[in-house]
């Protein structure tokens, strides 16, 4: 297993891997859900990479709502428990519940997708801020 996918799963920082992507450490807190730092507070890695950059998180979360769909969809088809009505209760409880996760990973596969892995980065950054 990568050790990109448990830091990408963490929402860590996808230079350095240790830094946060969010301010608020919950994904389940409302106030500042959304709120990323400027840069990483360990590497300096830029999160704000160009206006806009984000939209693309959109249809990585697609993705994932998609794939939590079918699963559901199978678990219930192989356990012979399939009903129409079953299946869109238990749908739409389970994207309620992993919407707030779901929504802050697909960012930090969108960026990790787009920002390379230094395992240098933190090294780097402190002789730049402290010569």
């Amino acid at each position: 297993m990568s050790k990109a996918v448990p830091s990408i799963l963490k929402l860590k920082c996808p230079k350095c891997r240790k830094g946060d992507l969010f301010v608020n450490k919950s994904s389940y807190k409302y106030k500042g859900f959304f709120d990323m730092p400027e840069k990483c507070s360990e590497c300096g890695q830029d999160f704000e990479i160009e206006t806009g950059f984000y939209y693309g998180a959109m249809y990585v979360s697609y993705g994932i709502t998609i794939a939590i769909t079918v699963a559901i969809f199978v678990a219930l088809t192989i356990l012979n428990l399939f009903s129409i009505t079953s299946f869109l209760i238990l749908d739409i409880v389970a994207l309620v519940v992993t919407a707030p996760y779901v929504t802050r990973v697909s960012r930090s596969i969108w960026i990790a997708l787009m920002v390379k892995y230094d395992a240098n980065a933190v090294k780097i950054h402190e002789r730049k801020t402290h010569p």
